[in-house]
């Protein structure tokens, strides 16, 4: 890899990361086909909006609860022994995904506690991952940029996996898209097995902090006690955009197939863009400058969508949309891993993915409810405005807290 690359990207130096994105690439992408391919598969036998609406909240909502109390129990010395463990997991789970779907004995019920197992196994993984993927930096100054990578990583997957499971399962069946991940969890325990912590970290780290000295912190901290609680706002009542997509393209341009699939692609753009901004060496500049704007480019798209009668008008929007949101969780991330003590990274980890991963799945079912009382386009307007609200709201009162603790 060249000299040059190294400068645009600085952490690629990194011998460690090189290694873990290797094997995110793969995990990613097979996890988001098994994914599509559990919602193709439920509406397939069950045809309700709803069922699948209860699978999706199985698959993402433990974030929530699990995420925050997993994270705070894992440091450096031990999440790559976590990490393998819940790749085992995994491979155990769509293994017998893989045998009950050769055999023909899945169904809605069955498909439905296994996503449960996944969402929690999933939620367990994703701090013990990233505290992983920190720790075994040597350079401290480069935590930004590569929290920055792993998301670029995460927003190519989101693009492409869904276009794998679309072709996947018509044409070779689920199972297909079982043993895709099966294989991609394979390539990512090796390439996780390779990693090497540095000595130094793993023996200062072995004294964890609890969820409430990571709780502590957040409260202590400016930036933590600000933006999180915003991120949340954000997930909650911007990040649940998604559910209104195929409404919009339907209700509103009355070609749910071409607009839903244009809409996506145009916020999956916005994200991409967002994500090999802060991935550069430009992304720590950027951060800090525009991280208080990315809300309110949030609702400003949001507004957009809830008036724009032209196609090209709500794509455009929905670009900003998925450039905002990538923004302001990879930022408010990068921003709280740089800052924070080793002791307390695990549990700042769970609570940056209850606050963001964690609340969207409540949004999705909050603005499907919403949508069927006001319509898709007064839905966009509601989130625009309460978002609005929420952002204000924080602001104020941590502003207060600020005046009150001088």
């Amino acid at each position: 890899m060249s000299l040059s690359i190294y400068g645009v990207f600085p952490a690629l130096a990194e011998p460690s990361l090189r290694r873990y994105l290797g094997g995110q690439v793969a995990s990613v992408l097979g996890s988001w086909t098994q994914n599509v391919t559990l919602n193709l598969l439920v509406y397939h036998f069950s045809g309700s909006a709803a069922v699948l609406a209860l699978l999706n909240f199985l698959l993402y909502g433990p974030q929530l609860f699990v995420a925050p109390i997993a994270g705070s129990r894992i440091s450096s010395a031990n999440a790559k022994r976590i990490t393998l463990s819940v790749l085992s997991t995994s491979l155990i789970l769509t293994c017998s995904l893989l045998a009950m779907s050769l055999l023909g004995l899945l169904s809605v019920k069955m498909i439905l506690a296994f996503a449960l197992a996944i969402g929690i196994s999933s939620a367990v993984e994703t701090p013990a991952r990233q505290v992983l993927l920190l720790t075994s930096l040597r350079d401290a100054k480069l935590v930004a940029n590569a929290v920055a990578m792993n998301t670029m990583v995460y927003n190519v997957g989101r693009m492409v996996g869904p276009t794998i499971a679309g072709f996947v399962y018509p044409t070779l069946g689920p199972t297909a898209a079982f043993l895709i991940y099966a294989l991609a969890l394979c390539v990512m325990a090796v390439c996780v097995r390779s990693i090497t912590i540095p000595p130094v970290l793993a023996v200062r780290s072995r004294s964890i902090g609890g969820l409430r000295d990571a709780v502590g912190y957040v409260i202590a901290d400016d930036f933590s006690a600000k933006y999180l609680p915003i991120l949340a706002c954000i997930g909650l009542f911007a990040g649940s955009y998604q559910t209104l997509v195929p409404l919009l393209a339907d209700h509103a341009f009355h070609d749910a197939a071409k607009f839903t699939g244009m809409f996506f692609a145009w916020a999956g753009a916005g994200s991409l863009t967002a994500a090999v901004l802060l991935s550069s060496a430009l992304g720590p500049g950027a951060s800090e400058r525009f991280i208080a704007w990315a809300p309110w480019t949030a609702i400003v798209a949001l507004a957009v969508l809830a008036g724009a009668t032209e196609s090209l008008a709500s794509g455009a929007a929905f670009y900003l949309l998925g450039f905002s949101l990538t923004f302001a969780a990879t930022s408010t991330n990068a921003t709280i891993q740089r800052r924070c003590p080793e002791n307390v990274r695990g549990g700042l980890v769970g609570m940056y993915g209850m606050a963001y991963n964690g609340t969207m799945p409540f949004g999705y079912l909050l603005v499907g409810a919403i949508s069927e009382a006001l319509g898709v386009r007064n839905t966009f307007g509601a989130m625009a405005g309460v978002l609005a609200t929420g952002v204000v709201a924080v602001t104020v009162i941590h502003q207060f807290r600020r005046v009150q603790a001088d």
